[in-house]
């Protein structure tokens, strides 16, 4: 009972210290001019009015945190500023506690779980990593899994996660009627977690659709590629397998018909502001050209941890469900960066990098979580042991990026 009553103690520290670094770091930005908090603390929330409801939301149709926001300053009469940042922190450990909870599912199917401090420890450090920088190099436009400028993106983390974890159990139970599930208990069978997947995708896209706009793409590849090598294989598993796909992504029926419905409502009826002409192709890396010209570095800058595993166990990226499905989501958010763009003046406003942001996500969250399975099953021998040291090592100094970031306006 003490075991148990120090653990929770240990999950609640973490979580008090990743909240407070939100909530000073959301205060201390939100007066900023060009601070995304301002934008939409200032601009956007005054539109959900009575009499201009219909208005704001064309301006900004995902709305999870604008509406999470209204509640804590309208109805508990919270200073908006407070409210802005209380808001962001209860995604923030959303977020925490989800990645902890598969930290803590991932070791215990490996054999022996994560005792809670660390458990906590690892979790934490996944919601604060961010981009390796080196002030002498040419290696701006970095980008992050934990974008913390940006209020909307820091609401969806959560529910990404979920979606991962819903989509890898579901391919696992459907591949194997003996799979007991990872993160959930599929076995029972899978209407319930196609239900859940088809909500949490949906709030993902109420809280910031890039998500969706990579990850919908992302699962579709990945299952036609599987579909493809059971055609070509001709051992009959191709057309129950083609039902499974088809259920699958039924599941993104809703979330895909919001994104087209927030489109339209964006872009051809009026509630992008300012110079928005809609979506556009761009030449190849024009976008992100305009923030550096060294975009490999940016990259390696961006995901060194992933890279490194990327380098030291790449078949896992290629074979495993999971590793599959990051390294393709990843590709498909790159693609989107590096080719679409708004037009007009907002074409600067680089919105088509969000996605890959979101590939970054995926990236981190499946080479860490390959990461506790590999230093449970692979460390026999000493070159193994150096290599696993030197993923850890790499990726606790995106860690050691992250934590100035949250406590720069504590200064």
């Amino acid at each position: 009972m003490k075991k148990e009553k120090s653990d929770l103690l240990i999950v609640l520290v973490f979580g008090i210290v990743l909240s407070y670094f939100t909530y000073v770091y959301v205060t201390g930005n939100i007066h900023g001019t060009y601070s995304d908090y301002n934008g939409h603390a200032y601009v956007y929330l005054p539109m959900f009015t009575k009499e201009t409801w219909v208005e704001g939301w064309m301006m900004v149709p995902y709305c999870m945190w604008h509406l999470m926001t209204l509640f804590f300053n309208k109805l508990l009469l919270i200073p908006l500023e407070s409210a802005a940042a209380y808001t962001t922190c209860l995604f923030s450990l959303f977020a925490y506690l989800t990645a902890y909870w598969m930290v803590r599912r991932v070791t215990e199917a490996a054999g022996s779980t994560d005792s809670s401090a660390r458990a906590a420890m690892i979790a934490f450090g996944l919601c604060v990593v961010q981009a390796f920088h080196f002030y002498w190099l040419d290696e701006n436009a970095k980008f992050s899994m934990n974008p913390l400028y940006n209020p909307t993106y820091m609401c969806m983390r959560g529910f990404s996660l979920l979606c991962f974890c819903l989509v890898c159990d579901i391919w696992g139970r459907q591949k194997d009627e003996n799979y007991r599930g990872i993160f959930f208990r599929v076995e029972r069978g899978l209407k319930r977690y196609y239900i859940y997947l088809t909500i949490a995708l949906f709030l993902s896209a109420m809280a910031k659709p890039t998500f969706a706009e990579m990850f919908i793409p992302a699962v579709g590849l990945v299952m036609l590629g599987e579909l493809v090598t059971r055609l070509v294989r001709k051992d009959g598993s191709a057309a129950p397998y083609f039902r499974q796909c088809v259920t699958t992504l039924l599941c993104a029926v809703p979330t895909l018909l919001y994104i087209l419905m927030q489109f339209l409502v964006y872009f051809i009826w009026g509630g992008s502001y300012g110079g928005g002409e809609g979506l556009v192709l761009t030449k190849w890396l024009e976008v992100w050209r305009m923030f550096t010209q060294n975009v490999g570095l940016s990259v390696a800058c961006s995901m060194a941890f992933p890279l490194f595993m990327l380098l030291i166990d790449g078949r896992w990226f290629v074979k495993n469900d999971w590793g599959r499905l990051a390294l393709t989501g990843y590709l498909v958010g790159f693609l989107e960066a590096a080719l679409l763009g708004e037009g007009g003046e907002k074409l600067t406003h680089g919105d088509f990098l969000w996605p890959m942001m979101s590939g970054i996500l995926l990236m981190f969250t499946a080479s860490l979580m390959r990461l506790l399975v590999l230093e449970r099953t692979q460390a026999d021998t000493r070159g193994k042991k150096i290599l696993l040291a030197a993923a850890w090592f790499l990726f606790c100094i995106h860690v050691l990026y992250g934590i100035p970031a949250l406590i720069l306006f504590l200064v």
